[in-house]
């Protein structure tokens, strides 16, 4: 039993998003900048992979589905490449994800479950990359994000229907787990759990022989280890700027452009009145003539609303359209039909019956044309590069479509082209440490490591609507290891650890065995007979290593430590063939959470989302059973070797 509560306490959390899919398209959508042109691998046709119900998932969904999700991992993961996200399981991730957004939205199909247009549009509409300058849905934005990612509408459409059908079903499966007290306890207990012991260091460096090692020798661990010095992908960028102050010296309102803007808000620039307003509003049309003759009788309406249990309501400066607008018409004119100080009402609003005292009344004169001209050429000067910035955009995305190169748009426009040295996805220049590249460059990284060479140019937005980039990817240069020539030092010393490596693993098993026989762990390293480092102690408890896990900042040897027996002693590799690590556990003590209610209840909260998660997996096999699942091995087996570049 405490072994399954170990696993459960190493295991990660957050299980339900590997259940509860949002759809792969969607997703990138939703996440990712999506003015690339081309993904990382692709399919040479397209066929039937899998059949889910009555649905069908072809090769292509699949293939984009992975480039969609690799090129969210690279974003985390700059150093990442295609062939080892799919070699790592990013593959048959993928298509698991997809097999169950497939099968729930069948099942939920098949027993009269749907996810309407109107539902379907909202969820759209809130993408942020379809959406226009003015935060709401572009349907120009909408059809170019679409050609660029190479989809169509009904496939994105029927992505979201998935999601919105998984939201409906997946919600309420795992919701409420119930979980026995007998299980949280042992559980709980284990955070409060402390071990203590000692680690011994056998470093590479002691088992050294200084003569230089065999030349063959070396380039015969630099075969064997290339993967250890590959360089990752490197891309060459060229970019040039545009910015919206361009337009500054070029774009002037007409005088029938300003007079028509000026005729157009007429309300705006009339004589107008706003009035300070307090009020309260009360239940019964009695109850506020009451509280009125109150008023009227000397009481300030601050004490009136509060001698019948209420308050009254600062409005503030107003306008009678906005108070209309807030309250009602009716309130609006009697608020705005008595003179300063007095009170007005009873009139009604859907809110109830108000009272409203007037504090205060200022008179906003008209203003003729020539007063306001200077604000009204402000705005539409503001507008028209606004504008004359959108259109350029959008020309320069059409010429690039149409053949245009950089080199063309930037001649035409008298823009400056810079360059870059070939950077990897992260912006660092592995040649030159010390290279920056500008700051507006980490905007322009993701899209250029994005597309495929011989891919069109591409705009990056910068700043939104002010400042954008045009930029081309020349030079891509494949991951691959570096001439051996070129760090053959570097080579020849991880050699020589490695070497170093096998004589320190000897050493470290002998020290364990003899701890393991009853020797101290003192005197096993003294009579090593190679002079060491002394041995420390270390005390920890598990509450600690769990914090020092989320933190990513575990060393190896406590999390060892921690899965060791009492009295026994472990051998351990340090990382990049640095030397051993020999751990002893001298004494476990054990905790007891039973009277911590605080530890057992976050507990019981992590508890019921693991079984959370695994009523939502066991639901969703149960949904795959009764609709049936039919995967093409054959398919699916050439699909994968596609996508690595292997036949």
């Amino acid at each position: 039993m405490i072994s399954f509560f170990r696993r459960i306490f190493s295991s990660k959390l957050g299980l339900f998003f590997t259940f509860c899919f949002v759809g792969l398209i969607a997703f990138a959508f939703a996440t990712a900048d999506v003015s690339s042109s081309g993904t990382f691998g692709g399919v040479t046709g397209a066929g039937t992979a899998a059949k889910i119900g009555d649905s069908e998932l072809s090769t292509s969904e699949i293939s984009q589905s992975v480039n969609n999700a690799f090129r969210g991992e690279q974003r985390q993961n700059t150093a990442l490449d295609l062939k080892t996200y799919i070699n790592g399981g990013g593959f048959d991730d993928v298509l698991e994800r997809l097999i169950n957004s497939f099968a729930i939205a069948d099942f939920g199909t098949k027993y009269g479950m749907a996810a309407g247009k109107r539902l379907v549009d909202g969820e759209i509409a809130g993408i942020p990359t379809f959406q226009g300058a003015d935060g709401q849905f572009s349907e120009e934005n909408f059809r170019r994000a679409l050609q660029q990612q190479g989809i169509n509408e009904t496939q994105l459409r029927n992505d979201f229907t998935r999601n919105l059908l998984a939201d409906q079903l997946l919600t309420a499966a795992g919701y409420g787990a119930a979980v026995p007290q007998k299980l949280v306890v042992p559980y709980a207990s284990l955070l409060l759990e402390s071990r203590d012991g000692q680690i011994a260091t056998i470093p590479s460096v002691a088992f050294i022989d200084n003569s230089k090692p065999a030349k063959a020798a070396v380039e015969a661990f630099y075969a064997k280890n290339a993967a250890r010095y590959t360089i990752p992908e490197r891309r060459t960028i060229r970019y040039a700027f545009f910015e919206k102050s361009r337009f500054n010296d070029k774009i002037k309102p007409t005088e029938k452009e300003i007079a028509g803007y000026y005729n157009l808000n007429k309300a705006q620039y009339s004589a107008s009145e706003t009035r300070n307003l307090n009020q309260v509003i009360l239940p019964t049309e009695a109850a506020a003539k009451a509280l009125a003759d109150k008023i009227n009788g000397g009481t300030t309406i601050a004490q009136a609303a509060q001698s019948v249990g209420l308050s009254a309501a600062e409005v503030g400066s107003i306008s009678k359209s906005d108070f209309a607008e807030s309250a009602s018409q009716a309130v609006a004119n009697i608020a705005f039909e008595v003179a300063s100080g007095a009170v007005a009402g009873p009139a009604q609003s859907a809110l109830g019956w108000h009272i409203v005292k007037v504090t205060d009344i200022k008179q906003i004169p008209g203003r003729t044309l020539e007063q306001v001209r200077t604000e009204i050429v402000s705005e539409l000067t503001r507008t028209k590069i606004e504008e004359a910035m959108a259109e350029l955009t959008v020309r320069l995305e059409d010429e690039f479509a149409d053949g245009a190169t950089l080199g063309d748009i930037v001649k035409a426009e008298e823009l400056k082209l810079e360059s870059t040295p070939a950077l990897l996805a992260n912006g660092q220049n592995p040649n030159d440490q010390k290279y920056r590249p500008v700051p507006e460059m980490q905007l322009i990284l993701p899209v250029a490591f994005a597309v495929e060479e011989d891919s069109d140019p591409q705009i990056v937005e910068i700043i939104p609507g002010q400042q954008y980039a045009a930029i081309d990817v020349p030079t891509i240069t494949e991951a691959a290891p570096p001439p051996l020539a070129q760090i053959e030092q570097l080579v020849t010393r991880d050699y020589m650890l490695e070497q170093g490596s096998k004589k320190a693993k000897a050493v470290a098993d002998k020290i364990a065995k003899a701890v393991g026989s009853g020797t101290s762990l003192s005197k096993a390293v003294a009579d090593a007979g190679v002079q060491l480092p002394r041995p420390e102690r270390i005390s920890s408890t598990r509450a600690d290593l769990a914090r020092q896990s989320q933190q990513g900042q575990v060393p190896a040897p406590l999390s060892l430590m921690f899965s060791m027996a009492e009295g026994t002693a472990k051998s351990l590799a340090a990382p990049r063939d640095q030397g051993w690590f020999v751990v002893v556990l001298n004494k476990l003590n054990r905790g007891d959470a039973s009277k911590r209610e605080d530890l057992l209840g976050a507990t019981k909260t992590q508890f019921k989302q693991v079984f959370g998660n695994e009523y939502t997996a066991q639901f969703i096999n149960a949904m795959k059973a009764d609709i049936g699942v039919e995967r093409s091995e054959d398919t699916l087996t050439t699909l994968k070797n596609q996508l690595l570049g292997s036949n």
